[in-house]
């Protein structure tokens, strides 16, 4: 009776253990969705098992491209090799690669293998141990610090990021809490809300200078989506860059006066007092920091600026704003040094009637030797006077 109770319980158990060995090693699936204000921005799908992370990043800027990735999780769960390709959107990842990188890692060195259209690069980066590959626009890859540090039973871990063509390593910073993670983004935190295993559910940017919202999902059509959006390209909806650089100029007696900026878009967002803080000195624009070019000397709101290249600064606040116009040049928008201040000028502010999407700068001349610089987003716009000297 016995010999035959156990005939009997014998497959069972064995279908169990099968079934629990397929079902430990099936890939866990997810997908991101990252939001400028009321713009996706780009779209993730992934599929992880305890040797590999692989997926699809659909990015909308400038245009619409996908990049395939495939990295080796080693036996601690760190990145051994990583391989990426990048494909326009039409044609998705069946179509011809406009570039690819094969990073391979050992102990504190990765040679990493760039190929494009300008030819190949192969570089060997030092490293601290955990190091990640960064593709454009991935919130798989800060997942995976999130794990590492995990699995270490570290409350912080300090992450490498290998960047596409970048001849050296960006650190950050993860430090993880029960249900969150603050990730160092650039110098600014991002915040990330975790699941029970070390999953991220969303990413808050808003203090970065990305400014992103990343929300969970439990998968994404990344080749569809991709060629959605590539039709839609071809009808005259490219997003472009998401702050494209732009100029204004004035010749005003015989001055040549210019402004250099970026200009953001609102998206929806409410602008001051929350995409640009209160109190916080602003870089007037995105990206690089914005500058100021004349080759004459300036009179501008009482204060003698001699001819040169200046940047400018704003400091907003709910009751006025200040111009900064600042000695240094060439550095990006989040490199501000105050000790190089030239002078700090009170703007004027007024109410717009119609509110205006995109930020705008203008050199506006009046009279023989005299303007008024303006700057124009959501519904306020800021101005100051100034003379030719």
């Amino acid at each position: 009776m016995r010999s035959s109770v156990r005939a009997l319980i014998a497959p069972l158990v064995a279908a169990v253990a099968i079934t629990s060995t397929l079902s430990a090693q099936a890939p866990e699936r997810g997908g991101f969705i990252v939001r400028l204000g009321n713009d996706t921005v780009a779209v993730e799908r992934f599929s992880r098992t305890r040797t590999q992370l692989e997926g699809d990043i659909v990015s909308r800027s400038p245009r619409t491209g996908i990049t395939h990735y495939v990295a080796a999780l080693g036996p601690t769960g760190r990145i051994t090799r990583y391989e990426s390709a990048l494909h326009a959107g039409a044609a998705g990842v069946t179509g011809p690669a406009l570039s690819s990188m094969v990073v391979t890692v050992a102990g504190d060195t990765a040679v990493v293998q760039v190929h494009g259209q300008r030819g190949d690069t192969t570089m060997r980066l030092a490293l601290r141990p955990g190091a990640v590959p960064m593709p454009p626009l991935t919130f798989a890859f800060y997942e995976q610090m999130v794990r590492q540090a995990r699995a270490e039973k570290r409350d912080s871990i300090i992450a490498d990021m290998i960047f596409p063509g970048a001849s050296r390593v960006t650190p950050t910073t993860v430090a993880i809490r029960r249900d969150s993670a603050i990730i160092d983004l650039f110098g600014f935190p991002a915040s990330a809300r975790l699941d029970n295993i070390g999953r991220v559910l969303t990413v808050d940017g808003r203090q970065t200078t990305d400014k992103v919202l990343v929300d969970r999902v439990e998968n994404v059509n990344a080749d569809s989506l991709a060629r959605a959006f590539a039709a839609r390209e071809s009808a005259g909806g490219a997003m472009g860059q998401l702050s494209p650089r732009d100029t204004v100029h004035a010749m005003i007696g015989s001055a040549m006066v210019m402004v250099d900026y970026g200009r953001p878009h609102q998206r929806g967002r409410k602008i001051f007092g929350d995409v640009v803080p209160w109190g916080q000195v602003w870089r007037t624009g995105a990206n690089a920091a914005t500058q100021l070019i004349t080759n004459r000397p300036l009179m501008i709101g009482g204060t003698a600026v001699p001819a040169g290249t200046y940047t400018l600064w704003t400091l907003p606040t709910a009751s006025g704003a200040q111009l900064i116009i600042n000695k240094q040049h060439g550095q990006w928008g989040t490199d501000y040094d105050a000790s190089q201040d030239l002078v700090r000028l009170p703007l004027t502010r007024t109410a717009l009637t119609t509110p205006v999407e995109q930020f705008t700068m203008a050199i506006d001349p009046s009279g023989s030797t005299g303007g008024t610089l303006r700057m124009r987003w959501e519904g306020t716009e800021y101005s100051i006077p100034f003379t030719v000297q």
